[in-house]
């Protein structure tokens, strides 16, 4: 009996085309990834890293990109990165637009007080500009943080004295001092242990109605490296909460931290309310550094949760990395 060999026909070879096609997909899926991830990171609240704490100040960069994604993926006919890149879209768009909802009318018939903070990025802002921003929104309690020897000379060369006759200032070379100016008098108080950067914090003295507290916040940045990053959240962590049984608290000034960051939520959740967030302004940003650092919102004013919101605005600082924060008050009743 005589057997028939019958040779193996060689398997065929994808066409050309679907080699293409895998191609796509694996592209896509690297911003996908990309997409879900920061959304998983912000939903857990896990700030990570140093550079993961950069990408999370990113998070409204990343929630346009991800729409853009969903787009692409849905051209593409890639389903499964489309409804993956659709979910974590979503996610971070629940967590955005909120901030620019505000919370409608402040009420109350307390009495209303104007706060203002800017960092002068090592005394470089221009002092008469800073001073007209402030004449012009009518401040009250002005926060400063990088404030240097020289930048106070030039302030008051341009009338702060006249403008703003209380002070606290703990002016230093460089980038760590800090100060409070005001139209009512001060009177220095301690809050905190010590910081890398002088945080300084005084009691404002508002006749007629209860004395505030008001500290000038300057929180080391956490994207410098790990060691930075550490400090970073245990400074964040160490900012005093509010206190319900004693004088209203005011946080303003430069957090080195977005609403996105963990660290700065649990902050929040101590008792706070963040400004921008109340007012429908808490997407509008305050920092940036181009090309190395696009626009983000690190400059905040936290108030217990006595203290209303009727306004912010954020306007240019000349001379600074920095926009100037401006905001009215209502204090309670």
């Amino acid at each position: 009996m005589r057997t028939a060999e019958i040779d193996a026909a060689p398997a065929p070879e994808d066409p050309p085309r679907r080699r293409r096609r895998r191609w796509v997909t694996v592209l896509l899926t690297v911003p996908v990834l990309l997409v879900a991830t920061t959304a998983v990171l912000r939903l857990v609240g896990v700030d990570g890293p140093w550079f993961v704490v950069a990408l999370l100040a990113l998070t409204p960069y990343v929630a346009a990109f991800g729409l853009l994604v969903t787009l692409i993926t849905l051209a593409a006919g890639r389903r499964l990165l489309m409804v993956l890149a659709l979910i974590a879209t979503v996610s971070l768009g629940a967590i955005l637009v909120p901030r620019s909802l505000g919370d409608g009318d402040p009420g109350g018939g307390g009495q209303r007080i104007r706060v203002m903070t800017a960092n002068l990025l090592g005394g470089k802002a221009d002092a008469e500009a800073l001073l007209a921003l402030a004449r012009d929104s009518r401040v009250d309690i002005l926060t400063m943080q990088e404030l240097t020897p020289a930048a106070v000379t030039a302030l008051d060369a341009a009338g702060m004295r006249t403008m703003f006759p209380y002070r606290v200032f703990r002016d230093e070379p460089g980038g760590s001092g800090s100060g409070i100016a005001a139209t009512v008098p001060l009177r220095q108080i301690v809050l905190t242990e010590e910081f890398t950067l002088e945080q300084v914090t005084a009691v404002a003295d508002l006749s007629g109605g209860a004395d505030v507290e008001i500290m000038s916040v300057h929180v080391l940045p956490g994207v410098l490296n790990s060691r930075a990053r550490v400090t970073w959240e245990r400074e964040l962590g160490a900012l005093p909460p509010p206190d319900p049984a004693g004088r209203p608290r005011i946080l303003a000034g430069d957090f080195n931290a977005t609403a996105d960051h963990a660290a700065f939520t649990r902050l929040i959740d101590r008792g706070y309310s963040d400004v921008g967030e109340m007012t429908g302004e808490g997407l509008r940003p305050t920092w940036s550094q181009p090309p190395f650092g696009p626009p983000v919102t690190i400059d905040h004013v936290l108030v217990d949760r006595r203290i209303q919101a009727a306004s912010l605005a954020v306007y240019d600082l000349p001379g600074s990395d920095h926009n100037a924060v401006v905001t009215e008050l209502v204090l309670p009743g």
